[in-house]
């Protein structure tokens, strides 16, 4: 992976980081212990599937009218009862139709896969709009660097990407740097534990304890719970909100104002994960590049991506000489 290589190295000169950025291997542990932090999408024994938190807005458009639909017919039911019912039909198809077609445009429309991370072959995976990028988990690049800003408006944040290295598929030189997760609110111990629960799926996985050390039963369906809880969005966290309040963190009147507000956005919500729900479901059947359905096939092929470019005359191998010796 030369040009990954390559490309990080200018980078940290070009930016002057060199000696701020915390470079992660996958053979060194970079945490106490793994922590999943709700990003796992998917895991089975082949293959862990990251979100890329590129399609955080997915749906979104359809919880807007979707919402507007409900509301709009309960404003107009009393004219329903008042024998207009005609008036509320037409209404309410022509808002249902619209909705309906905005949803069916989100799901279908074009979106990035997540983050695939192969065991079977040892390789990362994004697809972003039929461009394919690959990385070698051995030669992975990775990396992060923790920064501390302060605001009028928001206070001290603490922002803490962490990003790894693909190349395109076919065009090593095409480097791309992709975020694992958000970094908003997230120190490097943090991201060190996400880090550490990908490379203990890689070296001691598939299924592992909280410490990373590895099991014999699969706890796929956990991880799943975990994540869609996590994605829901639909929800009164009215225990939450009452916690606050015993804290003094939240006033009395504040957390009635919260709980009114966010039940009168739960058709909103409602409608969003629904549509995100479909849209990665369709995102994780259709738009995976062939190569990388068949390597995550448990009788697929074992053969990396960057073997496969290295055949194809992509990239110079670099052999060691040897030196005639004098006799």
């Amino acid at each position: 992976m030369q040009s990954i290589h390559r490309y990080f190295a200018n980078l940290s000169q070009q930016l002057g980081l060199a000696d701020e950025l915390i470079r992660l291997s996958p053979k060194r542990r970079a945490a106490k212990q793994p922590m999943q932090l709700g990003e796992v999408q998917d895991q089975t024994e082949h293959y862990l599937d990251l979100s890329s938190g590129s399609e955080e807005g997915k749906g979104i458009f359809t919880g807007v009218w979707g919402m507007g639909a409900v509301y709009l017919f309960l404003l107009m039911s009393p004219v329903f009862f008042q024998g207009r019912w005609k008036e509320v039909l037409g209404t309410a198809v022509v808002m249902c139709g619209i909705t309906l077609a905005v949803f069916l445009l989100e799901v279908f429309w074009p979106a990035s896969s997540p983050i695939r991370f192969n065991r079977r072959t040892r390789e990362i995976y994004f697809q972003d709009r039929g461009k394919l990028y690959h990385t070698a988990w051995d030669d992975a690049v990775a990396w992060m660097q923790e920064s501390r800003s302060v605001t009028q408006y928001t206070g001290a944040m603490t922002e803490t990407p962490l990003q790894i290295l693909l190349q395109r598929y076919g065009h090593p030189d095409d480097v791309i740097a992709l975020r694992l997760n958000l970094p908003i609110g997230r120190t490097a111990e943090t991201q060190g534990m996400m880090w550490e629960y990908l490379r203990c799926y890689m070296e001691n996985g598939p299924w592992f304890d909280e410490q990373g050390n590895p099991t014999a039963s699969s706890n796929r369906k956990a991880i799943l719970i975990k994540h869609y809880k996590k994605q829901r969005t639909a929800k009164i966290h009215l225990r939450l909100n009452q916690y606050l309040v015993k804290k003094g963190i939240m006033s009395r009147g504040r957390l009635w104002a919260t709980t009114v507000f966010e039940a009168f956005m739960l058709p909103l919500f409602f409608f969003r994960d629904l549509t995100s729900k479909y849209a990665r479901q369709r995102a994780a059947k259709q738009q995976w590049h062939s190569l990388v359905k068949e390597r995550c096939r448990a009788n697929g092929p074992t053969m990396r991506l960057y073997d496969l470019e290295v055949a194809g005359g992509l990239h110079q191998v670099v052999t060691e000489a040897t030196e005639p010796t004098n006799r």
